[in-house]
């Protein structure tokens, strides 16, 4: 053997023992995740304006809620009673997540309108109690 195979023997268990130790705990985490973990951390991190350090608990976190919606809406489509499945089975089991937002600007928009009616109603009761007091301070005969 020359010299130079010998250094090839040597450093190649070597090289394999750090890509080993590298994949070690991404493959343990990715056992337990249902998606790629850098990718969701990707996502949530490129939605934020200002720079934040994102605890693990966070990324595992989201990485879980991502699959929770993502099994919730193949179940509806589960219940689809076509054998292929097409973007329009998609959209329709995934239009409660879609529309969060909408709801919750219908939401603000009845509150506001119920606050502006119990303004204009304890208006309307002060009033009366104005009016209420006059009227027993007469003596009844």
């Amino acid at each position: 053997m020359t010299e130079d195979q010998s250094q090839n023997v040597q450093t190649q268990p070597i090289a394999q023992s750090v890509v080993e130790d590298v994949e070690g705990p991404e493959d343990e985490e990715s056992e337990h995740l249902p998606f790629p973990n850098a990718r969701v951390v990707k996502i949530v991190k490129s939605n934020l304006k200002t720079e934040h350090q994102i605890k693990k608990e966070v990324k595992e976190g989201a990485n879980v809620l991502l699959g929770e919606i993502l099994a919730d809406i193949s179940q509806t489509m589960d219940k689809e009673p076509y054998f292929t499945l097409s973007v329009e089975h998609f959209n329709s089991a995934a239009r409660k997540y879609r529309e969060i937002a909408l709801n919750q600007k219908r939401i603000k928009r009845i509150q506001k309108i119920l606050e502006k009616q119990r303004a204009e109603l304890d208006e309307i009761i002060a009033e009366i109690e104005l009016d209420v007091p006059r009227e027993s301070s007469q003596p009844t005969q």
